[in-house]
C-alpha cells in the first residue's frame, strides 16, 4: 500500500508536486505547439509531459526517491537546454524554476554543480545571442539565484536532519526510540515474511534498577543509564538497531542472526555490563531475553515472545539470558 501524501518524506511531497506541476504546466505548450506546427518543440514538451506524468506515477507507487531526483533533474536539465537551442533566448525563463528545483530534490552541493553543468550548455549562446550588458544580466541573476536557494536549502536540510534526530532518538541514551523502533520493526517484518532470511531479538532489563533511583537519585540513575546505552553500542557496532524500549529496558536488533548466535552475544554482553558498571563497589547486573522470528507470527507477536523470555529470566533469579 502507498504511503498516504501526508506520511510521506518532504522530498517525496516535492518529488510529486514538481513532476506533476510540470507535466500540467508545460501541457498547455505541448498543444499550443502542435496546433502552430512547431513540430520539434511540439515532440520535445510532450516527451517532457510523459517523463513527469511516468515519474509522478513512479514515486506515487514505489516512493523511491533516490532514483526519481536524479531522473527529474536529467530530464529538466536536458529540456531546457534544448529547448533554449530550438527556440532562442525566451526559453531561459524555464533555467530558473530547474535550477531551483535541482536544491530542493537532490542535495545542495548536487544541486549547484548539475546547475553550473546546465549553465555550461548556455553560455556560448548566450554570449553570441546577448550584448555584454544583458549577458552579465543573465549570468548574475543566475548566480544570486543559486546563492540564495543553495544558502535556504542547506538551513532547511540541516532542520530536518535535527527534526529527524528529535523524532527518532532518546533524548537521554541517544539510542533509538518508540517511534524509530517501530519503524524497524516494521521495515525488518516486510523483509522477513517476503525473503529467506533470519533475524533474532534481545529483550534487556537493568536488574533492581529502581533500588538505584531510590538509593543514589535519578541523576545517578540516568548516568546508569548511558553508560548501559555506550556499552550497548559499542558492543553491538552501532546504535541503528538499539532501543530503548521504556524505563530501563533496550531492544537489540540482531539481523542475519540466529537465536543460538544471539544468546551467546547475549551472555557475553551481560558480563561485560556486571564488569563495567560498577555502583558503591556493588555489580550492576542485567537480564536478557532473546527471540528469534518464526514464519508467519506478527511483530507483536514475536515482541511478546521476547517479552516473556525476559519475564523468565527475572523470575529465575536474574542476571541470566533466557532465549525464547
Amino acid at each position: 500500500m502507498q504511503p498516504q501524501f501526508k506520511d510521506r518524506s518532504a522530498q517525496s511531497k516535492m518529488l510529486l508536486v514538481l513532476a506533476l506541476g510540470s507535466a500540467l504546466g508545460i501541457l498547455p505548450f505541448t498543444i499550443y505547439r502542435f496546433v502552430q506546427q512547431d513540430w520539434y518543440v511540439a515532440i520535445l514538451d510532450s516527451i517532457v509531459v510523459i517523463g513527469m506524468s511516468a515519474l509522478f506515477l513512479y514515486v506515487y507507487k514505489t516512493d523511491d526517491v533516490k532514483r526519481a531526483s536524479l531522473v527529474l533533474i536529467l530530464i529538466a536539465l536536458v529540456a531546457n537546454v534544448s529547448s533554449f537551442y530550438l527556440k532562442g533566448i525566451n526559453q531561459i525563463n524555464w533555467t530558473y524554476p530547474a535550477m531551483l528545483a535541482a536544491y530542493y530534490v537532490m542535495s545542495p552541493k548536487k544541486g549547484m554543480i548539475v546547475n553550473f553543468v546546465m549553465l555550461s550548455f548556455y553560455l556560448p549562446k548566450l554570449f553570441v545571442l546577448l550584448d555584454f550588458v544583458s549577458f552579465a544580466t543573465v549570468i548574475i541573476t543566475i548566480f544570486i539565484t543559486n546563492i540564495l536557494a543553495y544558502v535556504f536549502s542547506s538551513g532547511l536540510k540541516n532542520q530536518e536532519i535535527i527534526l529527524k534526530k528529535l523524532a527518532s532518538e532518546d533524548y537521554l541514551t541517544s539510542t533509538g526510540n518508540r517511534r524509530s523502533l517501530d519503524a524497524a520493526m516494521n521495515k525488518l517484518y516486510k523483509t522477513l515474511k517476503n525473503h529467506d532470511k533470519i533475524a533474532s531479538i534481545i529483550l534487556l532489563d537493568l536488574d533492581h534498577f529502581k533500588q538505584v533511583n531510590d538509593t543514589y537519585g535519578h541523576i545517578k540513575g540516568d548516568d546508569v543509564l548511558v553508560r548501559l546505552s555506550e556499552l550497548l553500542m559499542n558492543f553491538f557496532n552501532g546504535k541503528d538497531e538499539i532501543f530503548r524500549y521504556g524505563g530501563e529496558e533496550f531492544l537489540v536488533i540482531c539481523r542475519n542472526i540466529s537465536k543460538v548466535k544471539a544468546y551467546k552475544l547475549s551472555e557475553a554482553f551481560r558480563v561485560i555490563v556486571k564488569n563495567n558498571i560498577v555502583i558503591d563497589k556493588k555489580q550492576q547486573t542485567i537480564s536478557l531475553g532473546v527471540c528469534e522470528y518464526i514464519k508467519e507470527e506478527s511483530i507483536d507477536e514475536w515482541i511478546h515472545r521476547v517479552d516473556m523470555a525476559l519475564y523468565q529470566a527475572k523470575k529465575q533469579g536474574r542476571d541470566r539470558t533466557i532465549s525464547a
